[in-house]
């Protein structure tokens, strides 16, 4: 099977789907006792990602050229190959079971009952993100029953035949654990001809990890529920529309805010929360520790050395470490000393203020157990008071609109979700932050044309941003290009694409590939019985919302609040 966004694109249009090397897992297992062998491995880790992916800089004439060829076909023309998929049953179905642990689920089409139903299995967590796989088979459900309601009709006699799917939602694929995962054995982690995985979230950019697996829309009232509501209604969410008084969700533009390329402040801009980072992937990157990484090393420091210098550069010491949006800080932290340099050497009289180039900083993090400002956290504080600016104010999209530089680092599951389309929309430049995973969206994102790609590690921030001060015009227009991609999914056209490329063709071929068995009564029960699967949710799939709860020990409760917005969203749209 070959999963229909994951061959590599070749033309100057059309450089969105990019494969890891098969050389980046092959990694040597290091002692925890060594810390020589640990360091190594971290440089390795940091460093060798995408050894074979291009992220130098293009010439001038190379980027007005792709410029050129992306104005001419369309803000949507990046091609996404077709889903191809193998016929499959339901053994085949059940067989992708022992590859997750968590946030994977077996959805059966009962004729019987004329229901869907999605089954869970017994020996699986029940995990805070099953709300986003529960969210995920609602929308399934209805848009099924919507966009293939011939499949779900009794032929002639015959009732229509069972079919079964396999779904998992959540930031990161609910994988088992496994050691190809984490590059100490050679891909493909899982069989090449498994069976196809719906995945509502991230999914790994490399076809050679998991062959099967589809990119879906993320399970977000602005993602996969704008897709149930185009295959119902053929109306395009506010979401995507620009924001306004009365659609105070859509997204902001530079006629948003009213201001313009030359008047934003040229930083490189992030907010957000402190999440771990694809720690399946990478197990041993980390937060830092206060007291081991700056306090006792400044303990060492005579009472007339800077502190913040020395605080500075205690962190820059274990950059390789850390996970990306601590490393962003530690790029804020050099970029406050530099700037406070620059003003001391001003002129007395001088009114000129000099803005740090990077403004990297959290906004909030969990703190037993609730998103809390990091201002109120003193883990955060204890950086801040020794010049490491690990907390920031939180940031509105106006706010951010203001700013000439963006950047959407990955966060737990190694991407942003809603932030990389939010950002594309506003009037400065993107660096995009390339992982090994995507979302299905970045598939219609062109490297050089909507975005300046920044390595994994960030190791090339600056170099990026010093390119783009010098090279004001190409990066507006690369900002402006990314615009004209945004605006277009507002767009009754522009959404018609990309429903058709990444809901309706995948669902699609997954329908049309299951084999139903030639019995026309329940056995696909026996299957779930015997494979310690058991029913957890049930919806008919003629609404959008007429689903039901059939068991009393796992919560509910974010996928049904999500439901109603949900259904608050369609009423207002009407």
């Amino acid at each position: 099977m070959i999963r229909r966004s994951t061959l590599a694109v070749m033309s100057l249009a059309a450089l969105a789907a990019i494969s890891l090397p098969v050389q980046w897992f092959l990694l040597n297992r290091s002692s925890d006792n060594d810390n020589a062998s640990i360091y190594s491995y971290h440089r390795y880790l940091t460093l060798l990602p995408y050894q074979n992916d291009d992220h130098r800089i293009p010439k001038d004439k190379a980027l007005l050229k792709k410029f050129k060829a992306f104005y001419e076909a369309g803000p949507l023309s990046a091609p996404v190959p077709p889903t191809q998929i193998s016929p499959y049953t339901l053994d085949d179905v059940i067989s992708v079971l022992p590859t997750f642990h968590d946030v994977f689920g077996v959805v059966i089409y009962d004729p019987s009952t004329d229901t869907f139903m999605l089954h869970y299995s017994n020996n699986m967590r029940w995990i805070a993100g099953c709300h986003k796989l529960v969210t995920s088979f609602q929308a399934l459900a209805h848009s099924l029953r919507t966009m293939f309601p011939e499949r779900f009709k009794p032929d002639g006699n015959s009732p229509p035949a069972e079919l079964a799917l396999a779904i998992s939602s959540g930031d990161y694929p609910g994988v088992g654990h496994n050691d190809c995962y984490v590059g100490l054995e050679p891909t493909p982690c899982v069989p090449a001809k498994l069976a196809p995985v719906l995945q509502f979230g991230s999914a790994f950019k490399s076809p050679e990890i998991f062959p099967s697996m589809i990119a879906m829309p993320m399970a977000q009232i602005n993602h996969v529920s704008c897709f149930q509501t185009f295959a119902a209604h053929q109306m395009v969410c506010p979401y995507y529309q620009a924001r306004s008084p009365g659609n105070p969700q859509g997204l902001v533009f530079e006629e948003t805010v009213g201001v313009g390329w030359d008047d934003l402040i040229p930083s490189v801009v992030w907010r957000g929360t402190d999440f771990s980072y694809l720690h399946r992937l990478y197990p041993r990157l980390r937060q830092p520790d206060f007291e081991m990484d700056v306090g006792s090393k400044l303990e060492k420091l005579t009472y007339e050395y800077n502190v913040k210098v020395a605080a500075t550069r205690a962190m820059r010491e274990v950059y390789d470490q850390l996970i990306p949006r601590w490393k962003s800080v530690i790029w804020t932290a050099e970029a406050e000393r530099e700037a406070d340099e620059k003003q001391k050497a001003l002129p007395e009289d001088s009114e000129e203020v000099v803005v740090p180039w990077a403004n990297m900083k959290f906004a909030a993090a969990m703190h037993v157990g609730v998103k809390t400002p990091t201002s109120e956290i003193p883990y955060y504080q204890e950086f801040v008071e020794h010049g490491i600016p690990a907390s920031g104010d939180g940031m509105s999209l106006e706010t951010l609109a203001r700013y000439k530089y963006h950047i959407d680092t990955g966060g737990g599951g190694g991407t942003t979700w809603s932030g990389t389309l939010e950002k594309l929309g506003l009037p400065g430049l993107l660096f995009h932050h390339e992982t090994p995973m995507k979302d299905y969206l970045h598939d219609k994102m062109v490297k050089w044309v909507h975005y300046v790609p920044i390595k994994e590690d960030l190791s090339d921030l600056k170099e990026k941003f010093d390119w783009a001060e010098s090279h004001p015009e190409l990066a507006k227009q690369i900002s402006d290009n990314a615009t004209r991609l945004v605006k277009s999914l507002g767009t009754q056209e522009g959404f018609s694409i990309m429903f058709n490329e990444f809901y309706e063709t995948p669902l699609r071929a997954v329908v049309e590939a299951f084999q139903p068995s030639k019995r026309r009564d329940s056995g696909w029960l026996d299957a779930m019985v015997n494979n310690d699967l058991r029913p957890i949710m049930q919806c008919s799939g003629y609404y959008s919302h007429d689903c039901e709860g059939l068991v009393k020990d796992v919560t509910f409760s974010q996928a049904a609040r999500h439901g109603r917005d949900f259904e608050r969203s369609q009423r207002r749209m009407k």
